[in-house]
């Protein structure tokens, strides 16, 4: 918004909240993948929270109100997730977190029922606001970071400010809460589901805010490191920063990929009853992070490329259908292969948003004729 604001010819409001409403609703193309159709996922979190932030940074209200207008945000949620925790909004919430084992894989069989009774019994709206990137969860992540940003760009000298507000909120994380909340950080699947807690988003809004403030300040670019090793790594990371939405969908893409490739592998050996071969998470997490170093950037180029040929997004949108449906296929015959089909839906996605994003940005901004000098 600050970067477009005095554009010429350039629709902020219809743009804006065009592309967040497509990101919105296609959106669901992604939970498909990620088994989320009942909750507000990432990118409906980002959309919606996107929304309410651009509306209210565009008043002409006073810092502190802005901030007021964040924590009542934030007592909302606050007092709905007390309460949950209390067991006085469903009275067995704390026996379903307890029916999932401490530290289970995401794959645990007893995940899914204890979700689907959490998710089923807090009802839409409770939903759609809390759970897991719902609006009153997540809105303060936007909502800081508008702020913080268009305070230290507008006034030179007010960084430190922002510095020490942001230790004290880390600072403070642990000790906030903790006769409801005794652990600091997640401990089970529903716990993620509902992770902001005050500990949780004090601690990760003060160490991105210190993170953003610390880049500002000494971080200059790939392009000026002298070092080919620093100027590489450096370089790879500005990419997965850009290209954020590939990133998540292909990090998925490589966690799915490794767990199949080990299923497949561990076949014969379950066929006969023989315990199976695990894969050290460790060395699991590094063919994720180099297979998504290496696909990102090739991906991204790919998707630029093919975006300049006729008839795109039309071509995308074949793939995305015609992969939910062959994954509705095989669904009952073979669950872990249809779950691997959906990815041809969320890269879909990540090759399409992009695209449409530019098509609205252009479709939004007029050109501006200058008049002729006399």
């Amino acid at each position: 918004m600050e970067r477009n604001r005095d554009k010429p010819g350039f629709a902020a409001n219809k743009f804006y909240l065009g592309a967040a409403a497509l990101l919105f609703f296609l959106g669901y193309t992604y939970n498909i993948n990620r088994a989320s159709l009942g909750i507000m996922d990432i990118f409906q979190g980002v959309a919606m929270c996107t929304v309410v932030v651009y509306l209210l940074m565009r008043t002409r209200i006073p810092t502190w109100l802005h901030l007021v207008i964040m924590a009542a945000m934030y007592g909302v949620y606050l007092a709905f997730r007390i309460r949950l925790e209390m067991n006085l909004i469903l009275p067995n919430f704390t026996e379903l977190k307890a029916s999932i084992p401490s530290g289970a894989d995401f794959t645990h069989p007893a995940i899914m029922n204890a979700m689907k009774a959490v998710v089923g019994d807090l009802g839409f709206v409770r939903r759609f606001l809390f759970v897991h990137f719902g609006l009153f969860a997540w809105i303060s992540y936007f909502y800081m970071g508008a702020l913080c940003y268009r305070s230290v760009t507008a006034r030179a000298g007010v960084a430190w400010r922002w510095a020490i507000f942001f230790l004290v909120l880390c600072v403070s994380a642990p000790f906030l809460l903790r006769d409801i909340f005794p652990r600091m950080f997640l401990d089970s699947y529903i716990d993620l589901m509902l992770r902001a807690i005050p500990s949780y988003v004090f601690l990760t809004l003060g160490g991105a805010g210190l993170a953003y403030l610390l880049s500002r300040r000494y971080y200059r670019g790939a392009i000026n490191y002298r070092n080919r090793v620093g100027k590489w790594v450096a370089g790879r990371l500005e990419m997965l920063g850009k290209e954020s939405l590939m990133f998540l969908v292909v990090h998925w893409w490589m966690i799915s990929t490794v767990m199949l490739v080990v299923k497949i592998f561990n076949a014969p050996a379950n066929f006969r009853g023989l315990p199976g071969w695990d894969l050290n998470i460790y060395f699991r997490s590094l063919i994720v992070m180099a297979g998504v170093i290496y696909l990102v950037p090739w991906l991204a180029k790919l998707r630029d490329r093919w975006s300049r040929t006729g008839s795109y997004g039309l071509k995308v949108g074949v793939v995305m259908f015609a992969s939910i449906v062959l994954a509705v296929m095989v669904l009952f015959a073979a669950p872990p292969l249809a779950h691997y089909l959906t990815y041809g839906s969320s890269l879909g996605f990540a090759f399409l948003y992009p695209y449409l994003r530019g098509r609205l940005r252009k479709r939004y901004t007029k050109k501006v004729s200058t008049a002729p000098e006399v």
